[in-house]
């Protein structure tokens, strides 16, 4: 038994020693160690208020945000505000030309309403997966009538949404540009913004001018189907009486005017009046000087071909 101490001896004194001495780490292992904390990877003060920055100028990010959102904004406005004056200036120069060719006053009814607005379309189609459905035309109710008390001129159409300001408000003192780098930002912004300000102006006239021709072109359609039957007319009642009111307010001759049945159309073909072209007549002149010219019909070309 104390020979077998003896012998094990040597190990716990071995062990001892080996335990008071750091690990040896050889250089794979370290270099594949996760590295979980470096002294230099910490916050500080120091590193909050001096943050980098892409720009090279100086100026943040969030400062150039903000000069190019302001400048694209007072731009937009001020080149929408300009174009808008140039193109209500080159519109009152065709004063006459527009008001001769879009009145609106023939097509107002008695009862002081105007017409519907019928879109029309040619040659429709329509696809799915196990059926093809075609049209030769397709006539639909736009806009229904409506009462007015004045009618509508060209200007009503053109006019909507253009930008009639004079001037245009700048942003506050801090979203302004302080120095020549930042003015350099702001004025790239403005130019941009003024170029998209035009090109609005621009689209919003052409989508007027369409609106302006498609009520103009769906109100005469209107009178047309109306001559034909295709469409049924607008029904009005109207009430009269001639003392009205009470003890705080009296009115003399009231009347009251309000639609009691829209236009719609008549799918009952029997019901359709068809349009009747009559022929042009064609007046001969006659030899004798003294005797009035003779009213015939049009020949037609194959009947001339034939005489000769």
């Amino acid at each position: 038994m104390k020979r077998f101490a003896v012998a094990t001896l040597p190990f716990f004194v071995s062990g001892i020693v080996l335990a008071g001495e750091p690990p040896q780490l050889d250089a794979a292992s370290t270099a594949n160690a996760p590295k979980t904390w470096q002294e230099d990877d910490s916050v500080s003060l120091e590193s909050l208020m001096h943050p980098e920055s892409k720009v090279s100028s100086g100026i943040t990010d969030l400062r150039t945000q903000m000069l190019n959102e302001a400048g694209t904004t007072v731009g937009f406005r001020g080149g929408m505000a300009a174009r808008s004056r140039e193109l209500v200036k080159a519109l009152e120069k065709r004063n006459h030309a527009l008001s001769m060719e879009y009145q609106f006053a023939p097509l107002i009814s008695r009862s002081g309403t105007l017409p519907p607005v019928i879109v029309e379309a040619q040659d429709v189609a329509a696809f799915a997966p196990d059926q093809v459905r075609t049209a030769n035309k397709v006539y639909k109710i736009h806009r229904e009538e409506r009462f007015v008390s004045v009618p509508p001129t060209w200007r009503d159409y053109l006019f909507t949404g253009m930008t009639f300001a004079s001037t245009v408000d700048l942003p506050v003192m801090e979203a302004r540009p302080q120095n020549s780098q930042e003015q350099k930002i702001w004025e790239k912004a403005v130019r941009a913004g003024w170029v998209e300000g035009e090109k609005q102006a621009d689209d919003i006239l052409d989508a007027n001018f369409n609106r302006l021709v498609r009520d103009m072109t769906g109100m005469m359609l209107y009178s047309a189907l109306l001559q034909n039957d295709l469409i049924k007319p607008t029904r009005i009642a109207e009430s009269e009486q001639t003392v009205t009111g009470d003890g705080q307010q009296l009115m003399l001759g009231d009347k009251l005017r309000r639609l009691t049945e829209k236009a719609s159309f008549e799918t009952d073909p029997n019901k359709w009046r068809p349009t009747v072209h009559k022929p042009r007549k064609k007046i001969i002149p006659s030899a004798d000087t003294n005797q009035p010219p003779i009213v015939g019909p049009q020949p037609s070309p194959s009947s001339t071909d034939s005489k000769k």
